[in-house]
Parts: structure tokens; sequence; C-alpha cells
């Protein structure tokens, strides 16, 4: 019988298998009493180890066009897929993809979006992101 430890153990090792590493904080200035000077402040790493990162796109439909006309939208998303023992994970968090399958995707950097998704059984903790940037491709 398939228990949630094992579940999540199939997860972390079949769902998980890029690295990535997430960090806090906005890198805003800090003044340094003694000197007087602006010194930037690093973002605090809160996370750095094995995910799994999934395309989501989103339709969003919505009043707005010529003549209050119905528009369709699709936003692409991202879904990011992470160990239990992850700590918790907050809006505006920076995601930067490290080592990943898919070789273009190293290098990208995404925002979360929404605090991880909670259940009543869980195997593993979700995470909403929208691309923050992607490295220059070479021509």
């Amino acid at each position: 019988m398939l228990d949630q430890s094992t579940i999540a153990r199939f997860a972390e090792r079949h769902l998980m298998p890029d690295k990535v590493e997430i960090t806090r904080g906005s890198g805003d200035d800090m003044l340094d009493p003694e000197t007087g000077d602006l010194i930037p402040v690093l973002p605090t790493i809160v996370y750095a180890d094995q995910a799994g990162l999934y395309g989501h796109q989103e339709r969003i439909r919505s009043k707005g066009g010529h003549d209050g006309a119905w528009v369709e939208e699709v936003r692409p998303g991202y879904r990011m897929l992470l160990p239990l023992s992850a700590p918790e994970v907050w809006e505006n968090d920076t995601v930067l993809v490290v080592e990943a399958r898919d070789e273009q995707a190293v290098g990208r950097t995404y925002r979360v979006t929404a605090l991880g998704e909670v259940s009543s059984f869980p195997v593993l903790r979700t995470v909403w992101l929208e691309e923050h940037n992607r490295k220059p491709t070479a021509q």
C-alpha cells in the first residue's frame, strides 16, 4: 500500500529533476553608520536544492475591448514543485534555475506570484511563478 511518505519520495525523485536557488530581499541599499555610505544588501538565500518547473497557461477573460466587448488573454505561467522539506516560499521571492534537464531553462529567473499551496494530504509543495527574465541567447 502507498503511504504519504512513499508518494513524496516518488515525487521528489521523478518530478523534481532541476536545481533552483530561491532568494528573498530586494537588494536595497543600507546606510553604513560608520562611513555614511550606502552599501548594497545581498538577498537572503531561502532554498538551494531540487525542484521541478512546469509550464502552465492561464486564460483570462474580461470586458474591456472596443464597445465593452469580451477580451480573452492567454498568459504564460509556471508551476514549481518543491519537496515538503523546503522552507515556505513567499510572494515576490526570486527563483533562479541553476541546473535543468532543459538547458534553455538554466539562468532564467522567476518571481513567486502566490504563497505555496497547502493540502490535507501533502506530498509536495506547489508554488506559482511568472517569468522574470530570460538569459540572452546566442545568435
